[in-house]
């Protein structure tokens, strides 16, 4: 008999047991698909969030211009692609949610690659007006009248919240389960529940982690709205600010056409009329006065056509092209030598070297780089001047080499800044603005330009021009 009881006790606890155990089983199982449904979901509001947030990045480069727009752009992209990567990997039991993501994935990469193609339209036009006309509808939801990625995403959703509602309802019947069969349980499974109450706990607290997700895509898709808001309202207020500064530079370019030039006419006719009419009567001191007062003026008129210059190339629009920066910078040369034929200088230069960019630019460019190099050989014996390029690692460096005055390296960092001249105006004449311009020239290519030189043994200055 007490072998029967036992058996019947064991057999009971066994029961118990397994029935407990199936219950518990079903339970878990119900909320990790019901953890992984939330955990699709979620991750279908961060990849409309990372659409959402390249498609403001875009707009906001094309009105304002900003480089930093377009790099946070393409860092945005690989994010939306890590999104409907791990998407995929998280619906990999689900032949229907693979299909909706591959159609995702196609009209996130035509969406991207016609936001690419409005920023790389947007960078040839430099911003103009007339482009933004043309790209800005680039920027629809659906620019080729296909379904919109808001819409690819949707259907992905709602397959999910469909099984979510489902999964709710197989947790609630595994607690139930659960419930029931600790309800029929014995003193004799005491143990078993005090572990399965242990369990048990941890699923609450699984779920309340659930629960803390749920908040959590609340919050992000309400910091997402507020992150929107912010945004238009800087490229609102960045737009007004170019608006005033280019209505700025127009008046003061104006300003320094026309307002500064009629004085300097008047100031250098009058003191050539008292050169001419009154040199008889004047000293020689007083006629040395008169030839300053005219330096000086036409020294004014150099620095206001130097200033002009920077001015439009700051402007400018940019151009590329193929050029033949060899046959330009010849040509740069030949003038400067048909301009001084007394002087003779040595000039090499290397063969065909073939470039993308902005003819008219380089040429002002060329002829700042090189006339300098002409200018601060004026006083070498054997001077020579030097063009050519050479590889640094995936890109081309381009060259003017010298063997002329150079300069102290102390002072590199004012090279490059306007009315920064590293040699008195007696030594060298010039007007320090000639190699502000080169600066701007370059960067308007996306390029850089760096020198270096030691005094008395020339100087070279290095360029490259990005793409």
């Amino acid at each position: 008999m007490y072998r029967l009881l036992s058996g019947t006790c064991l057999c009971v606890v066994l029961l118990n047991t397994w029935i407990a155990g199936r219950s518990l089983a079903a339970l878990f199982d119900a909320e990790h698909w019901l953890s992984h449904t939330l955990e699709v979901i979620g991750q279908t509001q961060k990849t409309l969030f990372d659409v959402s947030t390249a498609s403001n990045y875009s707009r906001a480069y094309l009105l304002t211009g900003d480089q930093q727009y377009e790099d946070d752009f393409y860092k945005s992209e690989k994010d939306i692609n890590q999104s409907i990567d791990q998407l995929q990997h998280l619906t990999i039991d689900s032949q229907g949610q693979q299909d909706r993501i591959r159609v995702l994935r196609q009209r996130v990469a035509m969406r991207m690659g016609v936001m690419e193609t409005a920023i790389n339209l947007h960078r040839r036009a430099n911003g103009s007006d007339a482009d933004n006309t043309v790209v800005v509808p680039l920027l629809s939801e659906s620019p080729d009248g296909g379904i919109s990625v808001g819409y690819a995403i949707q259907q992905v959703e709602l397959e999910e919240r469909r099984l979510l509602e489902t999964r709710y309802q197989e947790s609630r019947s595994a607690r139930r389960g659960v419930v029931a069969a600790f309800a029929t349980a014995t003193i004799l499974d005491i143990v078993l529940l005090v572990l399965a109450f242990e369990l048990l706990v941890r699923a609450q607290r699984a779920r309340l982690e659930l629960s803390e997700r749920a908040d959590q895509i609340l919050h992000l898709n309400s910091d997402l709205k507020n992150a929107n808001t912010t945004l238009e309202a800087r490229v609102e207020e960045r737009t007004k600010e170019l608006q005033v500064s280019n209505q700025e530079l127009e008046a003061f370019s104006y300003s320094v056409s026309h307002d500064l030039r009629a004085p300097l006419r008047t100031i250098d006719g009058f003191s050539l009329a008292l050169k001419e009419d009154f040199s008889d009567v004047l000293n020689e001191e007083g006629l040395d006065y008169i030839s300053r007062v005219r330096g000086g003026v036409q020294r004014m008129g150099t620095l206001i056509d130097a200033l002009l210059q920077l001015s439009r190339v700051t402007r400018s629009e940019v151009q590329r092209e193929k050029v033949d920066l060899s046959q330009l910078a010849s040509i740069v040369f030949n003038e400067l030598r048909l301009s001084d034929p007394d002087r003779t200088v040595e000039w090499v230069a290397q063969p065909d070297v073939q470039v993308m960019a902005d003819a008219r630019l380089l040429r002002v460019a060329l002829e700042n780089l090189i006339g300098n190099a002409w200018k601060f050989t004026s006083k070498t014996p054997n001077a020579r001047i030097e063009f050519g390029s050479s590889s640094r690692g995936n890109e081309t460096v381009y060259f003017i080499r010298d063997n002329g005055a150079g300069f102290d390296m102390n002072y590199v960092d004012r090279l490059f800044t306007a009315f920064q001249r590293l040699h008195g105006d007696r030594e060298f004449k010039g007007s320090g603005i000639g190699l502000a311009t080169v600066s701007r020239i370059i960067r308007r290519h996306h390029g850089t330009i760096s020198a270096e030189s030691e005094l008395g043994h020339g100087a070279t200055f290095y360029f490259t021009l990005g793409r």
